[in-house]
């Protein structure tokens, strides 16, 4: 594991998915990347379950990946939404566009069909709590919208 990820896992704040909902009206039926201790939704896959392995048909779902697999998530949510019309909101870093992984969603942003929210840097939690310094990247959610 690289330097960069020493620190894997990133728990969005309760204000940041509260304003997400607020700004979207979804209700989430899954919580993609969580466990028992900090998902935002009744339902939830943790790492052990793999949500690499979902197929997430019709559902809407949330999604704070773990940074080191950004590509991994972005291609499964890309993929999903694509073959199973399921609705995401996932939060990404402005620098994963520049990423081979991520190119693939600058047309979709550009025609509206994904919808982008500028966060710029963050706190994140940590075990529930606040961390005290802001992210070191800017973020933003993006809303993949039913077709």
């Amino acid at each position: 594991m690289s330097l960069a990820h020493k620190d894997d896992y990133f728990e969005t704040p309760d204000w940041l998915f509260n304003n997400i909902v607020n700004e979207t009206g979804l209700e989430f039926d899954l919580d993609m990347c969580a466990s028992e201790e900090n998902t935002k939704c009744l339902n939830y896959i943790n790492e052990e379950t793999d949500a690499l392995k979902f197929s997430g048909d019709n559902k809407v779902i949330f999604c704070n990946p773990p940074r080191s697999k950004n590509g991994k998530f972005v291609n499964k949510v890309y993929e999903t939404w694509e073959g199973h019309n399921t609705q995401f909101v996932m939060l990404l870093c402005w620098n994963d566009l520049g990423n081979k992984y991520g190119e693939k969603l600058i047309p979709h942003i550009l025609n509206g069909s994904i919808e982008v929210h500028n966060l710029g840097k963050i706190k994140f939690n940590k075990n529930g709590i606040e961390s005290e310094f802001v992210s070191r990247l800017t973020y933003f959610w993006a809303w993949f919208k039913i077709k």
